[in-house]
């Protein structure tokens, strides 16, 4: 087998993709027909010895793009000259179940539906928005909008699960439409695991996009309100808002019971009270690394974490001697001040507003950087070593793990 085959069948299924792959290819004896640049076909046997893996690597798989065009799309909202997988647009199951991307089911095909019931594709993570056909199509502006209940409801007839998302948005579905929605999805014919509602994020490249309404603090407590009230309506624990709901309306963050096993993580739901529990849990050994390094430090941190951050610095210079933390909130001034997250923070913004006055260690999230090393706005890590010129820690969000900068 060479790089340049392509992998045309094995054991006489046909192979689509790198799941067709990693779904088929479990057995002792492996028949592949093998094509080469030439198009010309070849067969060739494999045995696969038990546990050792295959060695074969698919090549990069070209993701299916989105074909809506809703109203709060965050790519929509970003600035040109930025890194260009910033701006794909997937809407692919195939990554939604491997790597938990929220997808709208709006380009499912007939072949689609029949393979994610074959192979049992599960769980798919969908933006639901509403249950509203009209409303949804008000909020995503579909090329081909589908009756999304009915395929929720057809998909779980047949086993599939599924964890939602609702991007809330002030005057289109909340209030009494997000209350319906959520209450829709608590149909027990529904194979629901998880119901994320997070609040719309604007950033200040709106130019030539509609006008939108931001989310303030009556408008995070009435969506609390109504949360609170339909989880204890249906009974449920499944129904939960966004971490920043609570900044916004000013109340504290649920302890990490709540959250049960954590859903929607990956969609920032619950980071902050699991990020403090596992401080509580390490404090002892973070201090003792702190103590190590010597020195004072400085965490720089974002406006959403900041009561979390300001909490954890007191607990910790309680237990120091001779040594001081503290912090600054740094804005996101390159998207706009309604952009509180941690991972959208800039290089441009920690440079523009943070300058050491005195020698200290800095402590940053590390999801300011990608899997490469590079901030949204293209900067390496080495960049923000020699800008701030001083010794810099990445911490990650759960505060199990540190990487030292030179």
């Amino acid at each position: 087998m060479q790089a340049v085959d392509k992998i045309v069948s094995v054991n006489g299924v046909q192979i689509r993709d790198f799941l067709d792959l990693q779904f088929y290819v479990n057995d002792y004896q492996l028949d592949f027909i093998l094509e080469d640049p030439s198009g010309k076909e070849r067969e060739l046997t494999i045995y696969r010895e038990l546990a050792r893996p295959l060695g074969i690597i698919p090549e990069d798989y070209r993701h299916r793009n989105c074909q809506n065009n809703c109203i709060f799309c965050f790519i929509d909202q970003m600035p040109s000259g930025m890194r260009s997988s910033l701006y794909a647009k997937d809407d692919d199951y195939l990554l939604s179940f491997v790597y938990g991307n929220y997808i709208t089911l709006t380009n499912l095909k007939e072949g689609d539906l029949t393979r994610i019931l074959d192979q049992h594709i599960s769980p798919l993570y969908v933006s639901l928005h509403s249950s509203n056909m009209d409303t949804r199509q008000e909020l995503m502006r579909s090329a081909h909008p589908i009756n999304v209940m009915a395929t929720l409801a057809e998909l779980s007839e047949s086993g599939i699960e599924f964890h939602i998302q609702i991007v809330c948005v002030p005057g289109f579905n909340d209030g009494p439409e997000l209350k319906r929605s959520v209450s829709d999805l608590m149909d027990e014919r529904l194979n629901i695991l998880s119901i994320g509602v997070v609040p719309v994020g604007l950033t200040k490249y709106r130019d030539g996009l509609c006008q939108l309404n931001s989310f303030d603090q009556n408008r995070a407590i009435q969506v609390l309100d109504i949360l609170d009230e339909l989880r204890t309506t249906h009974k449920s624990q499944i129904i939960y808002p966004a971490d920043e709901l609570f900044v916004l309306a000013q109340r504290p963050v649920p302890e990490v019971e709540y959250y049960q096993d954590f859903p929607q993580l990956e969609n920032g739901i619950g980071m902050l009270s699991l990020s403090y529990a596992n401080f509580r849990k390490r404090k002892r050994a973070i201090l003792k690394e702190l103590r190590q390094s010597g020195g004072d430090f400085m965490i720089l941190c974002s406006t959403s974490a900041q009561t979390l951050i300001a909490q954890i610095v007191k607990e910790l210079n309680l237990r120091l001697k001779g040594q001081q933390i503290t912090m600054q909130v740094i804005r996101n001034d390159f998207f706009g001040a309604q952009v509180t997250v941690a991972g959208l923070i800039t290089f441009s913004d920690i440079a523009g507003q943070y300058a050491p006055q005195k020698p200290v260690t800095v402590i940053l999230p590390d999801v300011i950087f990608n899997h490469e090393g590079l901030t949204l706005d293209g900067k390496s890590r080495d960049d923000l070593s020699k800008h701030l010129d001083t010794p810099i820690i990445l911490m990650d969000q759960l505060w199990e793990a540190w990487q030292c900068l030179a």
